[in-house]
């Protein structure tokens, strides 16, 4: 057992767990710096701890099992996301309006994280089963897997979750060789789907587009957050207050800094050289999992790669855009670096995954799709 998992450990990429380890430590400071002003944070610090040691184990398993093994029992992990995501509905408690969080005594836990994961793993392996090109009856098999996820999660309702699901069949879809015709006729159906999208967003919603549009408009009311979001970055200036000093943080002046604004306290504390560090890490780790696609030697395994990809850094995207007042507020948290445990396991064990496709590399690099290479 020891020996396998020594062979296990020598064949990962090392730096992407690196920067892990390190985006993972600065998020266990920030957040331990707003629980000195705020005493009810304390226990979120303590609860992060216990859902790092839960996600570091969820990290090693995924890891550990060869990564077919998800291949092969795609069918059960897509009926076994879509039954957690209507016990929740049935059995689960509401916590800001979204019923969307199972209680065991003090612990929490959110299956849609779960389920974002497993969705990239079951359309991976529809996708790579039927093979290139593209047509439209692949395209329409492949949405009508994503619809009941996305109206379960809808039902809660999460929208940011549901978003996620749809940005991670986009993107598998986008990768996997396709006629020209398909952009034309995918894009148009996007737009069209898009604009009528917007006639089903609620009241909150609707306002929250309003205030990205001008946050001024009602600085004390809808556009609060996102005003106070962009003082505590510009008042970081160079170096930050230092942590547990930040005005904006510690008199809670912020909102939910400790998960969606987290970014915005951390460039009060920690000053442009700090946040420019957290930027920087972000973006290295996402060239080692553009570094790791091109090494991987089948379709299964570039397109959950790729899935992994898109899902975490559409989150990092849209976070950290929101925080400096670039995009609207869409309530999605920094992976690995906000208030979560059960997003912080489900991240965790994305790695994992990663690591487990690392094993997998090629001594000559194939293109992004080897299917394309076959077709051709």
């Amino acid at each position: 057992m020891w020996r396998k998992l020594f062979e296990t450990f020598r064949s990962w990429d090392g730096t992407l767990f690196v920067i892990t380890l390190l985006l993972l430590s600065i998020g266990l400071a920030e957040l331990y710096s707003s629980s000195l002003s705020q005493p009810e944070v304390a226990d979120l610090f303590t609860r992060q701890l216990v859902g790092l040691f839960v996600g570091l184990a969820a990290l090693v398993a995924a890891a550990t099992f060869d990564y077919r093994w998800y291949r092969s029992w795609s069918r059960l992990i897509y009926l076994f996301g879509v039954v957690l995501l209507v016990l929740v509905l049935i059995w689960g408690r509401t916590v800001h309006g979204t019923t969307g969080w199972f209680r065991f005594g003090t612990v929490g836990f959110q299956p849609v994280e779960v389920v974002k994961l497993l969705w990239i793993i079951v359309l991976s392996s529809y996708l790579s089963h039927v093979g290139p090109p593209l047509t439209w009856g692949k395209t329409v098999v492949a949405s009508l897997l994503a619809l009941p996820l996305v109206g379960l999660v809808m039902a809660q309702p999460d929208f940011g979750s549901a978003f996620l699901i749809l940005v991670t069949l986009g993107a598998l879809l986008v990768v996997v060789p396709k006629p020209r015709r398909w952009w034309l006729v995918a894009g148009t159906v996007t737009a069209l789907l898009v604009l009528l999208s917007v006639s089903f967003l609620r009241g909150y919603q609707l306002e929250r587009l309003r205030t990205f549009i001008n946050p001024q408009a009602d600085p004390l009311g809808s556009g609060y957050n996102v005003t106070q979001s962009v003082v505590a970055v510009g008042s970081g200036r160079w170096w930050g207050r230092g942590l547990g000093l930040g005005t904006q943080s510690q008199l809670q002046f912020l909102p939910e800094q400790h998960t969606d604004f987290i970014f915005a306290s951390i460039a009060e504390e920690l000053g442009l050289v700090g946040s420019g560090i957290v930027l920087g890490l972000w973006i290295w780790f996402f060239l080692r999992i553009l570094r790791l696609i091109r090494r991987l030697r089948d379709d299964f395994a570039v397109l959950v790669a790729v899935g992994i990809f898109s899902l975490l850094a559409v989150q990092v995207v849209l976070n950290i855009g929101m925080n400096l007042g670039l995009l609207p507020v869409v309530g999605l948290t920094l992976p690995f670096m906000s208030f979560g445990s059960s997003s912080l396991v489900v991240s965790l064990a994305a790695v994992g995954v990663l690591q487990n496709l690392a094993r997998q590399y090629s001594h000559q690099a194939p293109l992004p799709l080897t299917v394309e290479g076959r077709q051709a």
